[in-house]
């Protein structure tokens, strides 16, 4: 099941389980919307993991860049140090 795969994916990546509205973000063709979760909840690692997702199963169809905006640099810096380990392939557990 795709499911079952992507919760192995995102696990992987991250070391947790992701949370439904994880799973429904990447079982949804990537699109600009905004998405009303409390802070702490993962909504960084839901944006990017599911459009990493997405280039894995559906790659014609997902676009090559994903645009992230943050109101502080701080906040960019930390997801970059968090998340940058993905584009080489590697997990971004901490």
């Amino acid at each position: 099941m795709a499911s079952d795969r992507f919760d192995g994916f995102f696990q992987g990546a991250t070391g947790d389980p992701p949370y439904d509205y994880q799973r429904r973000l990447a079982s949804q063709p990537v699109q600009s919307h905004p998405i009303h979760i409390p802070t702490g909840v993962g909504k960084t690692a839901a944006a990017i993991l599911a459009w990493q997702w997405r280039l894995k199963v559906d790659r014609d169809n997902t676009p090559r860049r994903l645009i992230y905006c943050l109101p502080m640099r701080v906040l960019v810096e930390q997801v970059q140090t968090r998340f940058r380990p993905l584009l080489r392939g590697e997990s971004c557990a901490q």
